[in-house]
């Protein structure tokens, strides 16, 4: 997790040369001339405050945002920005707070890709709610794949064929942990057959047939124990019978 703190009138000073520099102490003076004459002095934002993020950059929040520094508070709604921030598949939450006269503490809690999906030529990064954080820009590594023809509906990844192997190979996982380091990609065929590519610390596919529940898992399990324990490399398993054929 990240801590970013970005010092905007730092940054200012450093990169301007010095006629740059006289034409903004100028601005400054005519400013502070006119703070003077209202009785008070603008509000800037001038130092912002990112905790949170790890897959985003800070320079993709900043400008999700809309902020430019030395920008007075006054032009900014903060539940505004909170929308836009919000509205940005990676980001689940964001809370933005006015820290003092000139600084803003933005918190965020990014959404966790659990699997890519390999779909219409594309890559799609999802959670455990099946939302789509991006399309082909994988950030995230050692990530299963799901791969298949899906449909996608107002970001998310739809339909009974996907909801039904999401949840096999959830399940699949979590009944055998051993596997999810071991399998790369979970393949659905359009003629319902389902693949298994295995790569760790053996190469091999395993064909499970039409269903990949409690008893195909098992069959997997052992068959990927015995090929590595043995030191067998076929290039194809085939585990829809009783026993497992190789190839």
């Amino acid at each position: 997790m990240r801590h970013n703190i970005i010092d905007f009138l730092k940054e200012s000073v450093q990169k301007r040369t010095s006629w740059w520099l006289l034409a903004f102490l100028f601005l400054l003076a005519s400013t502070l001339g006119w703070g003077f004459r209202r009785g008070t002095l603008p509000q800037e934002l001038n130092k912002l405050i990112l905790t949170g993020h790890e897959t985003l950059r800070t320079e993709e929040i900043v400008q999700i945002m809309g902020i430019q520094p030395g920008t007075s508070f006054e032009n900014y709604d903060l539940g505004q920005m909170e929308h836009r921030l919000t509205s940005h598949p990676r980001i689940k939450s964001a809370h933005l707070e006015k820290k003092t006269d000139d600084q803003l503490l933005v918190e965020i809690t990014e959404r966790k890709p659990n699997y890519l999906v390999n779909s219409d030529g594309h890559l799609f990064e999802i959670d455990s709610d099946l939302k789509i954080l991006s399309m082909d820009d994988v950030r995230s590594q050692g990530l299963t794949v799901l791969s298949g023809t899906f449909p996608r509906e107002k970001g998310e990844v739809v339909g009974a064929a996907f909801k039904d192997l999401h949840t096999s190979v959830e399940n699949a996982f979590r009944s055998y942990p051993a596997l999810k380091s071991r399998i790369s990609e979970v393949s659905l065929h359009e003629d319902g057959e389902i693949f298994v590519y295995a790569d760790t610390p053996l190469s091999v596919r395993v064909q499970v047939g039409t269903l990949f529940q409690t008893e195909q898992v098992r069959k997997l399990y052992a068959v990927l124990a015995y090929l590595e324990k043995e030191k067998v490399r076929p290039k194809l398993v085939d585990i829809r019978g009783e026993d497992a054929v190789y190839h």
